[in-house]
């Protein structure tokens, strides 16, 4: 188990830093996520898909994790849909090719949780909003309306990133 543990604990806690509002708590999550997956090692018949089980380990621990936490509602104003509806298209490509990994996370975990958690469950883990929506128990709809508010956020978040870059390489 010392072993597995050593062998893994990167890979795991960068799964549930994902998940996490803090570090902490992607610690207590991983501590979970480890115990759930020494309970159930022996349901591992191919030890060459250790990482996809484990990772669904600890996406599922995440999950349990936000079951558990008090949920605060996060509101979208009608200015704020409005808004998004007016937003000029910003171009992706150009603004992630000019990002590090860092910076992406980064701005990832400025998201609030249930934003982060439903951006993370559908695009890194290539969950539906059906499943989400059970998951998280949330309205699909809500799902959607998520997903929409983080990737505007996101975007926006990663443009001033860059622009904020451009302007201190031109002085």
């Amino acid at each position: 188990m010392k072993a597995f543990y050593e062998r893994f604990y990167s890979y795991a806690l960068s799964v549930c830093l994902a998940y996490a509002d803090s570090r902490e708590d992607a610690c207590e999550m991983l501590n979970d996520g480890f115990l759930k997956a020494f309970r159930s090692l022996n349901q591992l018949k191919n030890p060459e898909a250790v990482l996809p089980w484990l990772r669904r380990i600890m996406v599922n621990t995440a999950i349990d994790y936000y079951r558990k936490r008090p949920q605060k509602a996060v509101e979208i104003s009608a200015e704020t849909v409005g808004n998004q509806l007016a937003e000029p298209h910003l171009n992706d490509e150009a603004i992630l090719a000019q990002l590090s990994a860092e910076h992406i996370l980064a701005a990832l975990h400025r998201l609030p949780l249930p934003y982060r958690l439903v951006f993370s469950l559908y695009v890194l883990e290539g969950y539906s909003h059906r499943e989400i929506a059970d998951r998280l128990q949330l309205a699909e709809s809500t799902s959607r309306a998520h997903l929409t508010e983080a990737n505007r956020l996101l975007r926006l978040a990663l443009n001033a990133q860059t622009t904020d870059r451009h302007e201190r390489t031109k002085r």
